[in-house]
């Protein structure tokens, strides 16, 4: 949590800030993150003194004499020391005040412990092991904290020994719960699997840790910083591998690993599995399934409003919704680097191909809408102008440095917005004017059903991805009011059309398949409810399922008919 805390407070500071920042030190151990951070402006403090600058305390927080140097240099401070590191400072300061001297169980030198140090005002004493008790000084009074990051086995050894050593002793347990917790899952891991892979800086002390308890139960182990040492271990052997993390590592780095193994194991299976999996990676990266989802909801839309379902309609909707999501992945691919290493790989391979193949969808749809009539052609054509005018800055250059949202993609959540109005422009509101129908409360009902249904679908995905939006500098609904209040917001917008739909259904105001239809935002609340509780992983397949409710509402809607 404080790792995770103090990379999003240095994100948000380097989209937002305009001066000079640097962290106080390297913010993690981890080579690729402080990477990274440098290619978005911020730097790492060396030695020599900066001044008129934003300096972020990292998660292992500093003494209080170097918070005041900095702070008397004539810097911004941005305080991003983790809340358990914090609660530690308060503690010694307290108990220093009291007269006790301080015991600090941890590895010298380390930041933290430095930190710790310099709470102590003087009276500190670092243990990194059993041994270093032998040279403790005499001492009537004193309290024992640790390293968060320490291995509690050890800090409990140390208290034991250092309780017949010390009269009275004060022992307060500051070791984060997530550190230990993840020591007992590595322990616990190793023995399900045939190797494991421990992702993280080789500097950082937590992982090493993980590393050390992963080798001692003797199963084959690796630590490794990025996805690329991997082709070099020859996990092609192992039938199950392992993968933990330590604390600093990042979780796109973590992607990166899972995608890369899963990349190499693939070898391993069939050539048929191998050539349908092909086919269904294929179908999602490149949106075919979406648009097939559209197909089904444009069918349902139909069919709700009473109106003779069309194959023509239907094909402007897979192609619209194929030409708009692929051009917008094309254009998120750098943050799906971040997000999803699957997903950049594929457009990697298959990029320009999809680009010309979007083209050619926009042109047929605009072909196929001119044929419908000259209405549907101008309604079309606008929607795809209104997607470019998205895209282009429409505040004037002198008005540039006085506004922050130049764009109408830099509007927060404006991408979803669109998305979703887009999809209600092809599946509703075009056939709806087609057909003569002006806005019936059927048609209305409909509307509402596919902009809430396809918002909620667009922001699920953004929760997913805000590590890479931060990363990139891009404002989504998750990033502006927090991913919990997101998820909060979206269970009210479920519950909120399945009861409109119930309830009008129920008033005969709009056809019986209303009922139905409620099983809609159910079935993806649902799914989103399994994979928070990490009973699935981020993936295709993850992507499959969730778009898969789209594709449910053409299946409802045909069975119901009969």
């Amino acid at each position: 949590m404080g790792v995770r805390r103090a990379m999003n407070i240095v994100l948000d500071a380097a989209n937002r800030e305009k001066g000079k920042l640097y962290t106080y030190g390297p913010l993690v151990h981890n080579p690729q993150a402080v990477e990274m951070l440098r290619q978005k402006g911020v730097e790492v403090l060396g030695e020599n003194p900066v001044s008129n600058a934003t300096v972020i305390l990292r998660a292992h927080g500093v003494a209080p004499e170097e918070r005041n140097r900095i702070k008397d240099a004539g810097n911004v401070i941005c305080d991003a020391t983790c809340p358990h590191v914090a609660r530690a400072h308060a503690i010694l300061k307290k108990e220093i005040k009291e007269g006790y001297r301080a015991i600090i169980v941890g590895d010298r030198g380390h930041a933290e412990v430095n930190g710790l140090l310099g709470y102590a005002d003087g009276k500190g004493i670092v243990v990194e092991n059993i041994k270093d008790l032998d040279d403790l000084p005499e001492m009537e009074r004193a309290c024992v904290i640790a390293q968060t990051t320490q291995d509690r086995r050890v800090f409990q050894e140390i208290v034991e020994s250092i309780k017949n050593k010390v009269s009275e002793v004060k022992v307060f347990d500051t070791i984060c719960d997530s550190t230990s917790l993840r020591q007992k899952e590595v322990f616990e891991l190793a023995g399900e699997v045939d190797a494991m892979v421990i992702v993280g800086g080789r500097d950082s002390a937590n992982t090493r840790r993980l590393y050390e308890i992963s080798l001692s139960t003797g199963v084959p182990s690796f630590h490794i910083e990025s996805e690329d040492e991997l082709d070099w271990l020859g996990l092609d052997k192992y039938e199950n591998i392992g993968v933990m993390a330590g604390a600093s590592t990042p979780n796109w780095v973590i992607n990166k690993v899972l995608d890369r193994i899963k990349f190499l194991l693939k070898k391993r299976k069939g050539r048929i599995y191998r050539y349908w999996e092909g086919i269904g990676e294929f179908m999602v990266e490149s949106t075919l399934y979406l648009s097939l989802g559209a197909v089904s909801m444009c069918y349902s839309s139909l069919v709700f409003q009473g109106l003779k379902p069309s194959a023509t309609m239907m094909f402007i909707a897979f192609f619209y919704v194929f030409a708009v999501h692929t051009f917008n992945r094309y254009n998120e691919r750098l943050k799906d680097e971040f997000s999803d290493p699957a997903r950049t790989r594929f457009f990697r391979d298959y990029g320009k191909a999809l680009i010309i193949g979007a083209t050619g969808a926009s042109l047929a749809a605009l072909y196929l809408s001119y044929l419908l009539g000259l209405t549907d052609f101008i309604l079309l054509l606008f929607s795809y102008l209104l997607g470019i005018i998205y895209t282009i800055r429409i505040v004037p250059e002198r008005l540039q440095p006085f506004i922050k949202y130049k764009r109408l993609k830099d509007l927060p959540g404006s991408k979803d917005f669109l998305v979703s109005m887009a999809w209600a422009w092809v599946i509703v509101l075009i056939p709806m004017l087609n057909k003569g129908v002006f806005f019936s409360y059927m048609s209305i009902s409909m509307l509402a059903f596919v902009l809430i249904s396809v918002f909620i679908r667009s922001v699920v995905f953004d929760i997913l991805s805000i590590e890479g939006d931060r990363i990139v500098g891009r404002e989504t609904i998750p990033i502006i009011i927090g991913p919990k209040q997101t998820q909060i917001m979206l269970l009210i917008l479920a519950v909120m059309i399945s009861l409109f739909m119930f309830l009008s259904a129920f008033f005969g105001l709009v056809p019986g398949l209303g009922y139905y239809l409620v099983l809609s935002p159910v079935f993806v609340v649902t799914c989103f409810y399994i994979f928070q509780k990490r009973r699935m992983q981020v993936s295709t397949l993850f992507e499959a399922v969730i778009d898969s409710n789209f594709i449910l509402v053409g299946v409802i809607t045909y069975f119901w008919q009969l």
